[in-house]
């Protein structure tokens, strides 16, 4: 009995020392309890399986463990993993040959077996028989080491957890307040290598019209930025582009699709490689990647997982900062145009009304002469005056008629239009204006009216300027719960993929100014053309 309570007392004073071993990670509290539970049994060798609660495995041998051993313990583990709901482990004593024994412990956290615990002891030292008095307190020994791996383990997840839950937080307030985006992919570039451990974090996004990924680096000899451009079927990062499914990477060179281009470009040792897809919702803007770990570890689910919700956060500041570099050129674009209008009242006020009125003060001082030297010409010279003066009133009518035509709220569009074709006049007195419409045109609010007719007045200004044609034709008919706008010309034409192509390097973009009209009121600007076989804009409305 003296011997049993000495027994228990040195088995609790060995799981006090476990249990309050200071060790700041699962993996040194084990390799001390193994270390020491050799040392106090004592056994020759011993070795050790932990499952810890997140799925990690650790193992763990300590001593000498020869050959016949080994394969025993590698057996018990392999039946441990694939063992039966509801079935655990028990204290169990397995001969190795006549002196040696091989005993294994189930690991214990609360009622669940988290490993197991083999030591290999001599037979003078195992001469205790199982079940006996003892194996309560050996249970109690094991539950103290499973019990303490398991809250060491939570207790470092929880806090990996909560530094990664502040990085996010960090993160996510950078990105949010940056909204330039050539900055804003700076910052990412910056900060999430820092987040992640890494050498190096890549950010290619997707450019939809040429189906590519598109990377900006930094010249390490010139300073200056290039562009890299990767095929969606080339490398692992148009891989995961095309999938939607992130990748971890730990040896690049074993993987049949790394592509390795870029990085003889930039001089850049790439041996690791873990990304992600950029998405919002379910679109793709890009893909995020870092490289190599710092620390020389592999990547793993949970460094995917944290970069999966950096790439969220990253996707969804880059829209913000694209939208907002949009409304910026929107705005601009709105300027420039305004600009663009202003100076062409300026110049038909110049060129009409400006010059009429100081013709009819020219004509006024030269009656106040006549009235004194030939008053018999005063009339006649009075009637070219009303009728320069009519011309003048018909002109100013007419150009605030093309600003804003007041009918529109009254009349609505089809009076509107008719009034426009008849007050229509071609400088060069070439071009005729017609328009073909039915009687019954449905009414549209005002504002979306109001848009049909500045397109439908681009495009006959268009046609005037460029198309060199003798007739051009407003079409104005509902078809299919739409109302259609067609202005149509048999004009010289032109290439309009060219047009359309050179809008950065051109001050003019009525074309684009009038498919984004349509698109405000919920349309579609159709434009056909090609050189030589005249122009057709097509509007196309939603009648409801």
């Amino acid at each position: 009995m003296a011997q049993l309570l000495m027994d228990q007392r040195q088995l609790q004073t060995l799981g006090q020392l476990i249990s309050a071993g200071g060790h700041q990670d699962v993996q040194g509290l084990l390799q001390a309890s193994l270390e020491r539970l050799v040392a106090f049994w004592p056994a020759r060798g011993g070795a050790l399986l932990y499952h810890a609660p997140h799925g990690e495995v650790i193992r763990l041998q300590h001593g000498v463990i020869d050959a016949e051993a080994g394969a025993m313990i590698a057996e018990a583990r392999e039946a441990f993993a694939r063992r039966e709901e509801g079935r655990e482990p028990a204290i169990g004593y397995y001969a190795l040959d006549d002196e040696r024994k091989l005993l294994e412990l189930p690991l214990q956290s609360g009622h669940h077996a988290v490993g197991l615990l083999h030591l290999v002891v001599l037979e003078s030292e195992a001469e205790r028989p199982s079940p006996t008095p003892d194996e309560d307190v050996v249970m109690l020994l094991v539950r103290a080491i499973g019990g303490e791996a398991d809250k060491l383990a939570r207790l470092r997840r929880a806090e990996q957890d909560l530094r990664e839950l502040h990085l996010l937080y960090e993160v996510g307030q950078a990105l949010a307040s940056n909204l330039d985006l050539v900055s804003l992919l700076g910052d990412i570039r910056r900060r999430v290598p820092e987040a992640m451990g890494a050498e190096r974090c890549s950010i290619m996004l997707l450019d939809e019209q040429s189906r590519e990924l598109v990377l900006d680096l930094v010249d390490s000899h010139s300073g200056d930025m290039r562009e890299f451009r990767i095929p969606l079927d080339r490398g692992i990062a148009g891989w995961v582009a095309t999938n939607g499914i992130g990748q971890i990477v730990n040896d690049v060179e074993q993987d049949p699709r790394w592509f390795d281009g870029i990085a003889r470009d930039v001089d850049f040792v790439t041996r690791q490689i873990l990304c992600a897809p950029m998405r919002i919702g379910e679109r793709i803007v890009g893909v995020m990647q870092v490289l190599n770990k710092r620390d020389g570890t592999p990547f793993d689910d949970q460094d995917l997982r944290l970069l999966t919700t950096l790439a969220t956060q990253a996707a969804i500041a880059v829209e913000n900062a694209r939208l907002v570099r949009s409304l910026k050129e929107e705005r601009d674009r709105l300027l420039a145009k305004e600009a663009e209008v202003r100076a062409a009242i300026a110049r038909d006020l110049h060129d009409g009304p400006t010059q009429s009125v100081a013709a009819i003060a020219m004509n006024i001082e030269f009656i106040k002469k006549l009235l004194r030297a030939m008053p018999d010409r005063v009339e006649s010279e009075l009637e070219v005056l009303s009728d320069l003066v009519m011309k003048t009133t018909y002109d100013i009518r007419t150009l605030l008629f093309e600003l804003r035509p007041l009918g529109l709220e009254t009349q609505g569009l089809l009076a509107t239009l008719q009034q426009y074709v008849h007050r229509f006049r071609d400088p060069s007195g070439v071009m005729k204006l017609r328009l073909e419409a039915p009687a019954s045109i449905p009414r549209l609010p005002v504002e979306i009216e109001a848009a049909i007719f500045i397109i439908v007045q681009e495009a006959v200004n268009n046609a005037r300027k460029h198309a060199r044609a003798d007739e051009v034709v407003v079409y104005l008919y509902p078809e299919e719960g739409q109302l259609v706008a067609s202005v149509r010309d048999r004009g010289r034409g032109f290439n309009l993929a060219a047009v359309e192509s050179s809008y950065n390097t051109r001050g003019s973009l009525g074309l684009l100014n009038m498919r984004e009209r349509a698109r405000l009121i919920g349309g579609e600007c159709r434009i056909r053309s090609a050189e030589g076989e005249g122009t057709t804009v097509e509007l196309r409305v939603p009648l409801c």
